[in-house]
């Protein structure tokens, strides 16, 4: 086993330091990476509420259509009472 030797610290603190620095590299490639995930998830949300709006408004207009075409139905007598 070697003896551990200021020169073979030193190699051993540069290595890791080497490491260090390509972990850092990564570390913020994924914190980009999932700033951007969040942005898209926040886009997606925003999207889909504006659906549920748009459903929601569909729904009322065809809840009124129904008590209209209810309402005829009944006045012209095409429904059994």
């Amino acid at each position: 086993m070697p003896e551990a030797t200021n020169e073979l610290m030193l190699e051993i603190l540069r290595k890791m330091q080497g490491q260090m620095s390509q972990i850092l590299l990564k570390l913020g490639d994924i914190e980009g990476r999932v700033a951007t995930l969040e942005e898209a998830t926040a886009s997606m949300s925003a999207r889909i509420a504006s659906v549920e709006v748009t459903v929601s408004g569909t729904h009322k207009r065809i809840d009124r259509i129904e008590h209209r075409l209810d309402r005829i139905e009944t006045r012209l007598s095409l429904v059994e009472a």
